[in-house]
C-alpha cells in the first residue's frame, strides 16, 4: 500500500504532466470569442435578406444553409426555416347572358302570318287577297244562283220553284220562277249551259244602283258601253264566263233586268 502512493506521488509530481500556458492564450482566446460574435451577426444578416427577399418574390418555399456549415462546431445548431407565402385567393366571375327574342316589326301589306316577307321585301306578298272586281268585271250572279250553272246544283239551291215548263218550242230548255220572281221564265237552264238567263227581282239593283223604274238615260250614263237594241238596252261584262245586263224598258223607264249567258244555246234566252 505504500508502495502504491509513493507512486503516485511521483507520477503528479512529474513535470512532463504540467500545463504550460503561453504567454497569448488569452489573446487567443478573446480573438476566437470576436469571431463567434461576428459569425453570428452575419448569420443573422443573412437570415433578414433571405426573408425580405421571400416576401419579395412571392417565393413559396425557402430553405436557408445549414448554419452549422456557418458557424462552425462552437456555433448552437439552428433548426432551418421554412417561409411559406400566404395563400393567394382566387376571384371567379360569371357572366349571365339573356338571350330575348323580339318579334320583328309587320310590314306593311303582309296580312297572311303578320310577319315580314321573307323574300324580297319591295315585293307584294303573294297571299294578299286580290283586288276587288269592277263591277264590269263581276261574274253573273244573283243570289244563290249563277249563270253557267248546272241545273241539278240550281235546283239544290232551293231557289227554283218547281215544276218547269218548257222555255222553248222544242222543250230542250227548261224554265223555273224563284221565290223572289214569280214568273215561270224568270230562270232558264239549258241542259249543255246550264243556267242561261236569270230575272232579278223588281227591288233589285246592279253595282252602280241602276234597276227597275230606273230611267234609260241613268243605265246609259252609269255604263259607258250601254248600247240601244229595239226597246231594251244591252250592257257587256268583262267576266269569265262573259255574259251581259239586259234592261228592257218602255222606250224611257227599265221594266226589267235580266242578266244572260252570252254563249247560250236557248232561243228564247
Amino acid at each position: 500500500m505504500d508502495d502504491l502512493d509513493d507512486d503516485l506521488r511521483r507520477l503528479f509530481s512529474d513535470d512532463r504532466l504540467e500545463l504550460h500556458v503561453t504567454p497569448d492564450a488569452t489573446d487567443s482566446v478573446v480573438r476566437g470569442a470576436a469571431r463567434r460574435r461576428r459569425r453570428r451577426t452575419a448569420v443573422a444578416g443573412a437570415f433578414g435578406v433571405v426573408a425580405l427577399a421571400g416576401v419579395g418574390l412571392g417565393v413559396t418555399q425557402l430553405h436557408l444553409p445549414n448554419p452549422e456549415e456557418l458557424a462552425g462546431p462552437l456555433l448552437p445548431i439552428a433548426s432551418s426555416t421554412t417561409l411559406t407565402s400566404p395563400p393567394s385567393v382566387t376571384v371567379s366571375t360569371f357572366t349571365s347572358t339573356a338571350t330575348v327574342t323580339v318579334d320583328p316589326p309587320v310590314k306593311t301589306g303582309d296580312v297572311s302570318s303578320g310577319k315580314p316577307n321573307p323574300g324580297n321585301t319591295n315585293k307584294a306578298s303573294s297571299s294578299n287577297p286580290p283586288p276587288p272586281a269592277t263591277p264590269e268585271a263581276q261574274p253573273g250572279r244573283y243570289g244563290s244562283l249563277a249563270l253557267g250553272m248546272p241545273e241539278a246544283e240550281a235546283l239544290a239551291t232551293g231557289s227554283l220553284i218547281e215544276p218547269s215548263s218548257p222555255a222553248d218550242p222544242e222543250g230542250r230548255c227548261k224554265a223555273y220562277a224563284t221565290k223572289s220572281v214569280p214568273d215561270t221564265n224568270a230562270v232558264i237552264i239549258s241542259p249543255v249551259k246550264g243556267i242561261v238567263r236569270i230575272t232579278l227581282a223588281s227591288y233589285a239593283k246592279t253595282p252602280k244602283n241602276v234597276g227597275a223604274g230606273s230611267t234609260v238615260d241613268a243605265v246609259k250614263t252609269a255604263y259607258a258601253n250601254a248600247t240601244q237594241s229595239g226597246s231594251n238596252v244591252v250592257v257587256p261584262m268583262a267576266a269569265t264566263p262573259k255574259w251581259s245586263y239586259i234592261f228592257e224598258s218602255d222606250g224611257a223607264t227599265v221594266t226589267t233586268v235580266r242578266m244572260r249567258l252570252a254563249d247560250n244555246d236557248c232561243a228564247t234566252a
